[in-house]
């Protein structure tokens, strides 16, 4: 699956936009259903529960990701964007394809219990150690019917977990990878400021000529 992670325009950002980005791009890496993916027998139900882990997997991923570049305060803003924005992707498709439910807090209660479970869990060079990787396994496994599930921890380990990891690793040095992060107050600021494209001067002097001369007509 391609997934676009470049930003097309100006290289400043806030924090939002990137948290915004990053969600995305976490829902994508887990939109297609698992069992389709890898022939295994998964209950529509299942699969949100599964999604559920693999979003928890993909932000603590990210918070490490990010732990050298971002400040202490900029890391917290992205987290809680990024938690807050996939609560919302899981909300709504789990409404449409299951039912009404308070989906929402269901979901933020597990990613609370699996930040507090993945900090006793490292990374090494960069990347999620075995017992990093073996924990979402083991969380993947519980969401599985028993004919599958003693298959599903190495193939977490081995295989899928390391695939969305770099995935997500690639988008994130893609994202943070900007001129400059600024807050969201000097991002208003800024578009407050900026003039709008009919009010700009053009570097053409004919064209100002032309333009203050038909300014002059009216007067």
């Amino acid at each position: 699956m391609r997934i676009k992670s470049k930003w097309h325009k100006t290289q400043i950002k806030t924090i939002d936009d990137i948290g915004g980005a990053m969600a995305f791009i976490c829902w994508r890496i887990t939109k297609r259903p698992l069992g389709l993916r890898l022939g295994f027998v998964i209950e529509k139900k299942q699969i949100f529960d599964i999604i559920a882990e693999y979003l928890c997997f993909l932000i603590q991923s990210i918070d490490r990701l990010v732990f050298k570049t971002l400040s202490t305060e900029q890391r917290q803003e992205l987290i809680h964007k990024l938690a807050k924005q996939s609560a919302f992707y899981y909300q709504e498709n789990k409404t449409e394809r299951i039912g009404e439910g308070n989906h929402w807090k269901a979901f933020i209660n597990t990613y609370n219990q699996r930040s507090q479970d993945y900090s006793d869990y490292d990374f090494i060079g960069n990347e999620p150690n075995y017992r990093f990787l073996r924990y979402f396994g083991e969380k993947i496994k519980l969401a599985m019917t028993d004919v599958d599930e003693k298959w599903i921890v190495q193939q977490m380990v081995e295989i899928q977990a390391p695939k969305a990891f770099k995935k997500i690793a690639k988008s994130v040095d893609d994202l943070v990878s900007i001129d400059k992060i600024i807050s969201k107050e000097e991002q208003i600021k800024c578009n407050k400021e900026k003039i709008p494209r009919s009010k700009r001067q053009s570097a053409r002097k004919d064209i100002n000529y032309k333009n203050k001369s038909s300014s002059d007509n009216l007067i």
